[in-house]
């Protein structure tokens, strides 16, 4: 994984929470798009603020994969049609 990956799931509009899997088995979990930062595109490190307010610097490197849900409400069967 890269910082490039973060910043795409960062970005999303409306921003929706992740969930960054770390290849220990920790879970990280992002619920606002200013709780989580790095220095440029090529770093390593990622800065977390973690839901109780602790803070995790990440090895991006290790992380294995993220996990974005679906928008609230999703698309399917919820147009009331069909």
């Amino acid at each position: 994984m890269t910082i490039l990956d973060l910043k795409r799931a960062k970005d999303v509009h409306p921003f929706r929470p992740f969930v960054i899997h770390m290849d220990d088995g920790r879970e990280i979990e992002v619920r606002h798009p200013d709780a989580i930062a790095w220095g440029d595109e090529n770093g390593r490190f990622a800065v977390c603020i973690l839901p109780d307010s602790s803070v995790e610097v990440i090895d991006v490197s290790l992380a294995t994969s993220l996990t974005i849900p679906a928008p609230a409400g999703g698309k399917a069967g919820s147009n009331g049609g069909e």
